[in-house]
């Protein structure tokens, strides 16, 4: 297995590689309108009691048709409560295309990773703001938490480039809720609040010629200097994700 992927295409908003900022809060003014408040509702209920097989699935989200992939580890077992990760793509590039990367590194690790496709090109804040991506997301966690039993203590955010932001953003904003946020290549931060006070862990290519690694550097520098905990990363190569830096931020995010 190569220990990196790269995105092949890539399209771009509005948005400035190496802009960043937290709309509402310490960090800074916002540079974009956001429409919606970006908040994760779903949360775990009652544990689920059949059994549910490990691999790569097509999860069918109640109430839509868009497409969903879900990790369930080798070993999961129902009976107790498992770590869970989001994950969310580069811009074009299919979540279904990640999946079998990041296999080896769930049953591992032994961690769920859920991997919601957005409603458009990119994600729906690249686009202008909070809005279907949240309310799929919010659908694609409830349908989960009916499926796998899931540790509601240990859910995190994560995402490559533009999916990457999205991390950083939905996952500050919800920092209440998500204790972890990796995020692999970002551009850009940008919160509809501040909540709560989630690790962060950030990893970026220093030869990224789509998205500089400057962004991250700034990123790391405001958060550090609003005193989040942050694990930063800098690996030589290009606009990807490196695959043993990904084992390492989800072994971070497992530790808790």
């Amino acid at each position: 297995m190569d220990d990196q992927i790269s995105r092949r295409r890539f399209i771009t908003s509005a948005t400035a590689a190496g802009a960043a900022a937290l709309a509402g809060c310490k960090l800074g003014p916002t540079t974009e309108i956001i429409t919606g408040d970006g908040r994760i509702t779903a949360r775990p209920g009652v544990a689920p009691t059949t059994a549910f097989a490990p691999g790569i699935h097509d999860l069918v989200v109640n109430g839509s048709d868009q497409l969903c992939w879900m990790i369930v580890p080798t070993g999961y077992d129902h009976t107790r409560a498992w770590p869970l990760a989001l994950f969310f793509r580069g811009a074009i590039t299919p979540a279904r295309n990640y999946m079998d990367n990041f296999k080896p590194i769930a049953d591992e690790l032994g961690i769920i990773i859920l991997a919601p496709e957005a409603t458009y090109r990119t994600w729906d804040l690249v686009l202008g703001g909070f809005g279907p991506d949240v309310d799929f997301i919010n659908r694609a966690l409830d349908t989960a938490f009916r499926t796998v039993h899931a540790d509601a203590n240990r859910i995190g955010t994560s995402g490559f480039s533009d999916g990457a932001s999205y991390s950083l953003s939905l996952g500050l904003t919800n920092g209440d809720y998500f204790t972890h946020i990796a995020a692999f290549s970002p551009g850009f931060i940008q919160a509809a609040a501040e909540r709560g006070h989630p690790g962060f862990f950030i990893t970026h290519g220093n030869r990224d010629t789509v998205l500089p690694v400057e962004s991250s550097q700034y990123i790391v520098e405001q958060l550090r200097s609003a005193d989040y905990q942050v694990e930063y990363r800098e690996f030589d190569g290009p606009h990807a994700v490196s695959l043993s830096l990904a084992k390492e931020a989800y072994t971070w995010m497992v530790a808790g």
